[in-house]
């Protein structure tokens, strides 16, 4: 597919590097330092100039011969307008455009409105995710796989979940919408997990329907409820997270330096306490009792901010500390000092536009490894795993089917099922080479991964 992006910022470039891997992609910036950033570090063609002026976005679709233009400006009315512009240019083009504000949020073509095929707001996304892992009391990650109505999420074990802590997978009274993909310990990843005994530390992911995978958090045991919640931040992210988390039986405070921002905040909510303060001072966050939450949400806009408030939080001894960052670079930091539920902003904006411009055949969604894939194959009368049993099929190692789609209706495979010609099998691998993918299913849908 030829892609055309305009602007190279954060998410602009980042949608450049998931998409070059795959696809022939065109920038369009008109910054000469950001362009001749791009240029220098992807396998991508760039064009400085206005990638909103009508003239210049006509030109680059016919030059290009464009099939998507996806619009990540830091503007949400410039990339809205070339969306529409595009559409004018050639009606038949698919138009992503990125949204900050939800305001923005207008209705796309699925909804019958011309113009927009697709919305992404890494920092709705962001804050959506976040709510979730707040919520999930045992839970460090959570990836929603919306069109199929999966989550994919990982749990923790502790020493307090005496119920699984020394079971072997195979016994946990898994709810049936669910299964377990792998097993995480250290730096390992076991994906043949069925005689896996659990030990503390282990990290479980598991793939399920949204109920699911609350009764998979409840079945692990859960102390308290929880109910109380600190963001640090009052941004679009901290903002929409408030509002996710708000409720009347939830004690939900939101910390923000700024005065005039918790000025319209506080006109905003009803159930959130807004208090204007430094969101990094040890004294603040201990007098604002950080320590008793159930958990500490850092989503301010400056990564050493959210870096140092969360390990004040740990230091309080905060049950479960949460928070997002910028810079890709700042992961290793991030998870060198412990703190588990961290969310990249690049890994968010990949994942979606991936899920968005990849068919689903081709890739889902990167993992947090390095080598680790979640993605789905369409099984043909050349797969050789066509009309067996999973119990008797041989799969490659670093290869787990997760699931089967058929007619609709999802299945979680267990060893009696029985695979048929047009099921999309969802596949977790870690590590896999493709040729051996390619024998077993017949297919090279995967030959560009």
């Amino acid at each position: 597919m030829n892609i055309i992006i305009v602007g190279a910022g954060s998410v602009g470039f980042t949608a450049a590097e998931a998409l070059s891997k795959v696809h022939d992609v065109l920038i369009v910036e008109e910054s000469p330092s950001r362009a001749e950033f791009a240029k220098s570090l992807l396998n991508v063609s760039v064009l400085c100039d206005n990638g909103t002026n009508p003239r210049v976005l006509e030109s680059a679709i016919r030059r290009h011969k464009a099939e998507a233009v996806i619009a990540s400006t830091s503007r949400d009315d410039s990339n809205l307008f070339v969306c529409l512009m595009a559409k004018r240019v050639s009606p038949k083009i698919k138009t992503v455009s990125r949204i900050s504000d939800p305001d923005f949020i207008v209705k796309t073509s699925s909804e019958g409105v011309e113009g927009i095929d697709q919305l992404i707001s890494p920092e709705m996304i962001t804050a959506t995710k976040i709510s979730k892992l707040a919520l999930l009391e045992n839970a460090v990650d959570y990836e929603s796989l919306v069109n199929m109505d999966m989550v994919l999420t990982t749990f923790k074990v502790s020493k307090e979940h005496t119920k699984i802590v020394g079971q072997v997978v195979i016994n946990l009274e898994i709810p049936p919408e669910s299964t377990v993909v792998a097993v995480y310990r250290g730096e390992d990843v076991i994906l043949a997990n069925e005689t896996t005994e659990l030990h503390v530390d282990d990290r479980i992911c598991v793939l399920g329907s949204p109920k699911a995978i609350e009764d998979f958090n409840d079945m692990m045991g859960v102390t308290d409820d929880a109910n109380e919640f600190v963001i640090l931040g009052g941004g679009v992210v901290g903002a929409h997270t408030a509002r996710l988390l708000e409720g009347k039986k939830r004690y939900v405070k939101l910390i923000e330096e700024d005065e005039a921002v918790c000025r319209q905040l506080s006109k905003t909510f009803s159930n959130v306490i807004v208090v204007n303060a430094n969101t990094v001072d040890p004294h603040i966050l201990r007098s604002e009792n950080v320590g008793r939450a159930d958990a500490l949400i850092c989503v301010t806009d400056v990564d050493e901010k959210n870096l140092l408030a969360c390990m004040v939080a740990m230091n309080l001894g905060t049950k479960k500390v949460i928070s997002r960052y910028s810079v890709r670079e700042y992961e290793d930091i991030f998870q060198y000092t412990g703190i588990e539920s961290i969310i990249g902003y690049h890994r968010v904006v990949a994942n979606e536009i991936t899920k968005t411009l990849i068919s689903d055949d081709q890739a889902i969604m990167r993992m947090n490894h390095e080598g680790e894939l979640f993605f789905s194959v369409t099984l043909t009368s050349q797969s050789k795993i066509c009309n067996e049993h999973l119990g008797d099929v041989r799969l490659p190692e670093g290869v787990r089917i997760a699931a089967v789609v058929r007619d609709g209706r999802i299945i979680y495979p267990r060893m009696d099922t029985v695979f048929r010609n047009g099921d999309k099998v969802l596949l977790f691998t870690y590590m896999t080479k493709v040729s051996k993918l390619e024998r077993l299913f017949g297919t090279n849908a995967l030959s560009e991964m």
